[in-house]
């Protein structure tokens, strides 16, 4: 049957769409963003480690006593380590081991692929064994995760005895659920169309991975640890609907936070951030001041 030169035309433009565009937007889900560089490391701190998968991760492990729990910080997406060396140094100076370090893909790390806290649970897992190998996490893990580092904080995390407190900022719900939100958000993308679903598929071929293990509330269901969410206030990305999702999963000890007026990821420039943090740290036996 010989199509009308209109019907080719929708033809064309709906492989387009169902085709070639969740091709192209399954890359902003896998790919990471160009990778900030990276500085060499301070004197005192020194390390890399691998994998499961066998990649080799950048890591900046700061030393301390040894019968503190020790602090694994996450960063977010298209970051890397040296944006938490303030925080770090802080915590080292209360005696703590510090141990930071760039999630696969990005920094200094091996890795071609993002999975928004898939994988990179492997990773905060890798990090948790490195300071374990060392003694230097005879009294457990401090997780400390931004955005896409919360969520797979979270999810390392989950159903451990050896992990002591939580403290994730600006988590999504799930990998369906914030490829959703932010078609929403960037593309106006409504529910009814199923392109935001063939994204998600293409993105779970690309790298191999299963979007519906991504899930933060799940993880926060199972964490038997203290959780302290911080939502940011002026966050239209992971706004503070979707971090109280996280929250009102997890079965407590808890504590949300919402940091006022500040943006994705920018809880750490608010004034009570300290206080809130270690506050929280110490309500729950954790840091001595």
């Amino acid at each position: 049957m010989k199509l009308r030169p209109w019907q080719g035309r929708v033809l064309f433009y709906g492989l387009a769409v169902f085709a070639a565009l969740p091709v192209a937007l399954s890359g902003m889900l896998v790919s990471p963003p160009p990778r900030q560089p990276v500085d060499r490391p301070p004197s005192d701190a020194r390390d890399s480690f691998f994998t499961s998968d066998g990649l080799k991760l950048r890591g900046w492990l700061f030393e301390g006593d040894p019968e503190k729990p020790a602090f694994v910080f996450v960063h977010g997406l298209g970051d890397s380590l040296e944006s938490f060396e303030g925080p770090a140094r802080r915590f080292n100076e209360r005696g703590h081991s510090v141990l930071l370090f760039d999630l696969r893909g990005h920094g200094g790390s091996e890795g071609r692929y993002t999975t928004l806290g898939g994988f990179e649970r492997d990773d905060v897992l890798a990090a948790m064994a490195t300071l374990r190998d060392r003694g230097l996490a005879r009294n457990g893990f401090v997780l400390s995760g931004v955005s896409m580092g919360s969520v797979a904080a979270l999810r390392a995390a989950a159903g451990r005895e050896d992990v002591r407190a939580v403290i994730a900022e600006a988590p999504f719900d799930s990998f369906r659920g914030t490829a959703r939100h932010h078609g929403h958000l960037f593309f106006h993308i409504p529910d009814w169309v199923p392109l935001i679903s063939l994204t998600v598929a293409v993105a779970e071929w690309r790298a191999g991975f299963d979007a519906d293990d991504v899930d933060a509330v799940a993880a926060a269901s199972r964490l038997r640890a203290p959780l302290l969410a911080i939502a940011d206030g002026a966050d239209p990305r992971m706004p503070e609907p979707v971090v109280r999702r996280v929250f009102d999963a997890h079965p407590g000890p808890k504590q949300l936070w919402v940091a006022a007026g500040s943006g994705h990821a920018g809880a750490i420039l608010h004034p009570d951030y300290w206080a809130t943090v270690f506050g929280f740290l110490e309500t729950n036996g954790l840091s001595a001041p």
